[in-house]
């Protein structure tokens, strides 16, 4: 494409010699991200990565522990002095001017490219939170660049694509604000939690949770200070596991439909309250990136020269037709887990969602809770602390290939469970459907003797 001179500038030349800075590094789009951007622009400039010690761990381990993820494997391979370029700056979203040291944003005058990735994702978050998380910080982020990085060409804001949940069709337009986000900053700080809880359904215009809502509002920040940064707005659906860089089905945290699935292959969770015929919209970690990377570049080159109040949105996410049926994923993913299964489950993996309540309570009672509480006393038995593991967020997607290379990798990096546990595993798993079958054939034979007794009881 061509810029403002006429010259034609790849992507590759667009970030070549630039720096880079970029909050939310740390978690898993960030990380991703960090990951294309270093193997596939190799002369790009310092990457500054906004961080905040945690758990005891400075800035500068939590680095090393970034470098050392098996997701920069490749990387190390192909250039392994690249991770050099990932510059930690210490500083909090939650606090004014990002929490950052004054020598430190000093430090980003050449600064040419942003990206806005950190959020709260808790869907259950106070709205006081989630205020300060996702709307006071996209507003202290672009005060600070507006004021240190006169070199800027493009500033990416990573929304949701469900930030407008309302609408059943969303378009890559911005819609009409819920409510002032600036009126909403300045009660941050005059209004106690509570009070702001209480007032959640009446300002949010009955959002389904905070994190929809102040995601939503961010976007209007974006519209706001569109006049003054070269701003763009990337919408994803539900992001998961990679589909092909730098490895296939890489994922790093139990979150959401992660956790659902670890928790289904393990034997805990047996059961959810959704109809199966719903649909759910994933989208791979690293179609994502490429979006949020090409979005950067597009605002810097070919957009640069639009006028005020430019601001493109791109929605990241698949088509009707590409998404998935519950029910049809859940059956995938049966196939999967009997194929690849945890050396360390409880029991065999099952269960069926429903959108009948009362056989909902009557599943979640008998196949979850009751046999928990017998597991947990067992333990207790024995001398060790109970499990008391219950989630059923449910698994968000995808078909062939794309899922089935999931499992493997789950299985290998966050269950740390060896490839050569997966003949003994499904040994185990062997063993256990017997088991499971026994019992269910005892408990159908009890159950027909003691209808049998009963008829013929009441027959004398």
């Amino acid at each position: 494409m061509t810029t403002q001179s006429g010259c034609y500038e790849s992507v590759t030349d667009f970030y070549a010699n630039k720096d880079v800075f970029l909050t939310g590094g740390t978690g898993f789009l960030g990380k991703v991200l960090i990951e294309k951007l270093l193997r596939s622009c190799p002369d790009i400039g310092r990457i500054f990565v906004l961080m905040r010690n945690k758990r005891g761990k400075s800035i500068e381990t939590r680095v090393t522990e970034l470098a050392a993820c098996p997701l920069f494997d490749r990387l190390k391979e192909e250039n392994k002095s690249a991770l050099n370029k990932v510059v930690p700056v210490f500083g909090d979203i939650t606090q004014l001017r990002l929490g950052m040291y004054e020598e430190d944003i000093q430090r980003l005058g050449n600064v040419s490219v942003a990206f806005h990735l950190a959020a709260s994702v808790r869907f259950d978050d106070p709205l006081r939170d989630a205020i300060k998380t996702n709307i006071c910080s996209t507003q202290e982020l672009f005060e600070m660049l507006k004021a240190t990085a006169p070199q800027l060409r493009a500033v990416v804001h990573v929304s949701t694509a469900y930030s407008n949940p309302e609408n059943r069709y969303v378009e890559e337009k911005l819609y009409p604000p819920k409510f002032d986000w600036k009126k909403l900053v300045q009660a941050v700080d005059r209004y106690e939690p509570e009070t702001l809880d209480a007032l959640m359904q009446k300002l949010s215009q009955n959002s389904p949770n905070t994190y929809t809502y102040t995601k939503g509002l961010a976007e209007q920040v974006c519209n706001d200070y569109s006049t003054e940064l070269p701003l763009a707005i990337v919408r994803p659906s539900v992001v998961l596991f990679t589909i092909a860089e730098p490895m296939s089905g890489w994922v790093d945290n139990f979150n959401g439909p992660t956790g659902m699935l670890v928790s289904a292959g393990l034997g805990i969770t047996r059961t959810a309250y959704l109809r199966p015929k719903n649909r759910i919209n994933i989208i791979p970690v690293d179609v994502v990136v490429k979006t949020i990377i090409l979005a950067a570049w597009k605002r810097g080159t070919i957009e640069r020269a639009r006028g005020p109040k430019h601001l493109p949105i791109y929605n990241s996410a698949v088509t009707y037709e590409q998404s998935l049926e519950y029910q049809e994923m859940l059956d995938r993913g049966k196939e999967y887990l009997y194929a690849v299964p945890f050396s360390r489950m409880l029991w065999v993996p099952r269960g069926y969602p429903t959108d009948w309540k009362t056989l909902y309570y009557i599943k979640l009672i008998f196949t979850m809770l009751l046999p928990s509480f017998l597991l947990d006393l067992l333990i207790r038995m024995f001398g060790h602390k109970p499990l008391n593991t219950f989630g059923w967020y449910m698994p968000r997607k995808l078909t062939g290939k794309y899922l089935e290379n999931a499992y493997p990798t789950i299985r290998r990096y966050l269950m740390k469970d060896p490839d050569e546990t997966i003949p003994y595993a499904k040994r185990k798993l062997a063993r256990m459907i017997l088991a499971d079958r026994i019992i269910s054939i005892i408990v159908c034979c009890l159950t027909l003797v003691a209808i049998y007794r009963r008829m013929f009881a009441e027959s004398l």
